[in-house]
């Protein structure tokens, strides 16, 4: 079942296999397919390595190249299992939720059960092309794929575009509201699946945010058995922008 907010008119899953194509002329993300990269091949925690992307809390995402030279971020395989790219020879990576308790067996001062330590999570973050107009109908697509070594898999992925560039000194979830996400438990292995929705823009919106919101109704669920490492990882490719052509004219 998929839960929609006010202003979501259209939400969907479905599976691709594709190739890479040329962004069309009204793409409002920069580099949706992580391909613009530094000089340097990918390291661990890279995203920052993708042209126009960063992260928004203490939790540092992942760029994946063929280039690297780290088989950590490498591909097709890397430290969360084997995946090729939806398109091109670049794919980001990210936690979609992670149980990052901690016990502090020495004392002091820090809790270690305080909140955040066991909602550890990441956002990917990047400036659009230009603001969103108010009242106009846009298109966004992303597609996700559950990382093989991955014993979790959770619901509540989605997008949020944002007025304001986010940062925040901490690494648990955000409390902000997706204009887009699914609300099913993404559990599909070894498979690209396209998140897809329509929503209405108040106007202004300059950044776009991908990971997991929780006020969309987050779940997990355990996807195996013979291992427990207690986290949902998600490969991100293809991402994309548009505003619907006649809808609001």
């Amino acid at each position: 079942m998929l839960n929609l907010l006010p202003s979501l008119l259209l939400l969907s899953l479905t599976t691709h296999q594709d190739t890479a194509t040329t962004p069309p002329a009204d793409e409002l993300v920069r580099n949706g397919g992580f391909e613009w990269v530094g000089e340097k091949p990918p390291t661990v925690d890279g995203l920052k390595d993708a042209v126009g992307w960063g992260n928004v809390t203490l939790g540092l995402s992942e760029l994946f190249s063929r280039e690297s030279k780290e088989k950590d971020v490498g591909i097709p395989v890397n430290l969360y299992g084997t995946m090729e790219p939806f398109e091109g020879e670049h794919y980001a990576g990210f936690f979609a939720w992670k149980d990052d308790q901690r016990r502090n067996w020495e004392g002091g001062t820090e809790d270690p059960f305080k909140p955040g330590w066991s909602v550890y999570s990441e956002y990917l973050q990047s400036e659009l092309v230009k603001p969103l107009q108010r009242d106009s109908t846009y298109e966004l697509v992303f597609r996700v794929a559950l990382s093989a070594n991955s014993d979790r898999a959770v619901s509540a992925l989605g997008a949020y575009c944002s007025p304001r560039q986010l940062e925040y000194g901490h690494r648990r979830f955000l409390e902000e509201k997706p204009q887009v996400y699914v609300e099913e438990i993404q559990s599909e292995k070894g498979k690209w699946v396209e998140v897809k929705g329509r929503f209405v823009a108040d106007g202004g919106e300059r950044f776009i945010v991908i990971g997991t919101w929780p006020y969309a109704g987050f779940e997990t669920r355990r996807v195996v058995e013979e291992h427990d490492n207690q986290y949902a990882y998600y490969y991100l490719d293809g991402i994309s922008l548009r505003r619907v052509p006649g809808d609001d004219e």
